[in-house]
């Protein structure tokens, strides 16, 4: 299955359901959709995510890089994952370039779980309807959003490489529509130095992601947690005819 949507103004954007779980059932569609940054969405693309069922859009980018207009009829929450403030922890992987790679999600979660708590309270509490969540590529902050989620409804490492290798697939694309790099081959060098290949990275992390230790440690409440684990109600159910007319 080919999870792309076709929206105008986004070159990297994809719904997480239809994706293979360990019970062999796929993970519900129109729950989740994960982009890169909403600038250049077009009065046709907002229509086509709101024909899809977006309610919620939730920015994961720091306080200085929020850009861009929301439709009124859209929620906008915004969440700094990073953590604009977090310069201690973020000083180690800012100066090797891990950053932009899988190699800081177990990092983050573990020394900065107040920030990942702070998105899924805000995915708990959303209005009912599709949430798309956003960073600036859509690639690393909406790939360990991703990670959590997929994990959290035991989807299979191999499907979820596979989603998260689709932001290098859409790189060239994203690089014609937003007129700027995304640093593909920079990504790979830093994963050489490491002794990985992106592929390698997110598997050695999506296997070491431990939900169950995470969630015991963290101040996350047990209805967040029902939410997170149940994608808000909708496992194991499928999207509908709407979503189906702009999937491939």
């Amino acid at each position: 299955m080919n999870r792309t949507l076709h929206i105008d103004g986004l070159a990297n954007v994809r719904d997480l359901g239809g994706l293979d779980r360990e019970d062999g059932t796929m993970s519900p569609e129109g729950v989740f959709v994960r982009s890169e940054r909403l600038d250049r969405i077009d009065p046709a693309g907002w229509r086509a995510l709101i024909a899809y069922g977006v309610r919620t859009v939730i920015d994961l980018r720091r306080p200085d890089e929020r850009t861009g207009q929301i439709p009124a009829s859209i929620k906008h929450v915004h969440v700094d994952l990073d953590g604009d403030d977090e310069t201690v922890f973020w000083a180690e992987y800012e100066s090797d370039g891990r950053w932009g790679t899988p190699l800081y999600y177990l990092a983050h979660l573990q020394s900065l779980p107040h920030r990942l708590a702070l998105v899924l309270d805000a995915i708990a509490a959303a209005d009912e309807g599709t949430i798309l969540f956003h960073c600036s590529a859509g690639w690393d902050r909406t790939g360990l959003v991703a990670a959590v989620l997929l994990r959290a409804l035991d989807v299979t490492e191999d499907a979820a490489v596979v989603d998260y290798l689709g932001s290098f697939a859409n790189a060239d694309t994203m690089t014609a529509l937003h007129e700027r790099s995304f640093e593909v081959e920079e990504r790979q060098q830093v994963l050489r130095r490491f002794g990985h290949t992106p592929e390698s990275a997110f598997r050695d992390m999506y296997a070491n992601l431990d939900l169950d230790s995470w969630f015991s440690t963290s101040n996350v409440t047990a209805s967040t947690r029902v939410a997170i684990e149940t994608w808000r109600g909708a496992a194991p159910e499928l999207g509908s005819s709407n979503r189906e007319r702009i999937l491939d």
